[in-house]
């Protein structure tokens, strides 16, 4: 990666170009002309109508950063990577300190929540997690009490909605031998997940984010939490009964998919992070989510996805408050 950016001025290109695509937009929401000087160093521009001097950076989540550049694209590559990486470990290997690679994977954690989420449509596996750790393995001076089940005294509840993916059998005829033909699956439709944070598993909390995040019509698969009574309304609704020892309705649906998601979310938790609190759990949900969405996707077109939604500002007083 440093032999492919080794200046500052090489990086700045390359965000330059993977955020305007070629064309220089001024970033101030006031004025976004399309025109503007560039400076020796080709990293500063001045812009022709307002005539303020910005960077790339300029108003995104890597604004006012004193770390390189080339660090902050290291960074991105290495929280996609694989499971995650956890502050202590990126300020290693960018030679830093832990605070502000926590600080750093933040902001970039705040910048994969940053699209624009399309409407799920087709097959949908609704479920929900809890995140926060199991009592009995507390010590005795910090067990919760009245803990058990579905309470959120020491747990914090999560959201999610997996699209299953979409697929064609076709046959064709053999690469090797023409005179026999094979059955091949063509996918025609990835599956994707969108997760949220709520405060509780009550209808009043899981019904308004599934209505607004899934088109209407579409084929939910559920369990049979009393919460997601009445979706049958809106859509068709597959409850499969977990109570019942069900892990595939008469129908021959199943919330398989969205459960294999939460086992990778918390596997990263437990071996990465560790730990992570209620305020900012939110973020790290947006790294899972990315990272399973464009999981397909090769590390440059991942990093240039980062790149597209890097229009987010997060100070470091906002994060703490």
């Amino acid at each position: 990666m440093v032999k492919v950016f080794p200046t500052e001025q090489s990086c700045h290109q390359y965000l330059a170009y993977q955020r305007w695509e070629g064309i220089v937009e001024c970033p101030y929401d006031d004025c976004k002309g399309d025109k503007a000087y560039v400076f020796k160093d080709g990293i500063r521009y001045k812009c022709t109508c307002c005539k303020r001097i910005y960077t790339a950076k300029t108003n995104t989540f890597m604004e006012a950063s004193k770390l390189s550049t080339i660090k902050w694209i290291m960074a991105m590559y290495l929280v996609l990577h694989k499971k995650g990486i956890s502050s202590v470990q990126l300020a290693k290997d960018i030679d830093t300190c832990q605070k502000t690679a926590w600080f750093v994977l933040q902001r970039i954690r705040t910048a994969l929540g940053n699209e624009e989420e399309m409407q799920l449509e087709g097959e949908i596996s609704l479920d929900e997690t809890f995140v926060g750790g199991k009592n009995k393995n507390r010590h005795a001076d910090k067990k919760v009490k009245q803990s058990q089940g579905r309470s959120f005294k020491d747990k914090t509840p999560v959201m999610g909605m997996l699209q299953e993916q979409e697929y064609q059998m076709i046959e064709r005829p053999h690469k090797n031998d023409p005179t026999k033909t094979v059955i091949e699956k063509v996918i025609t439709k990835e599956s994707r997940v969108i997760c949220k944070v709520i405060k509780d598993t009550k209808a009043e909390s899981l019904q308004p984010i599934i209505k607004q995040y899934v088109k209407e019509g579409s084929l939910l698969i559920s369990d049979e939490w009393y919460a997601y009574r009445g979706l049958n309304t809106t859509y068709d609704h597959q409850v499969v009964d977990h109570g019942k020892g069900q892990y595939q309705n008469e129908a021959g649906y199943s919330s398989n998919s969205i459960e294999g998601f939460w086992s990778h979310c918390k596997r990263s938790i437990v071996g990465i992070y560790h730990k992570t609190s209620r305020k900012h759990l939110e973020k790290y949900f947006n790294e899972f989510t990315f990272r399973y969405n464009y999981r397909n996707l090769g590390v440059q077109d991942q990093i240039n996805m980062v790149i597209s939604n890097m229009e987010c500002r997060l100070k470091y007083k906002d994060l703490i408050a």
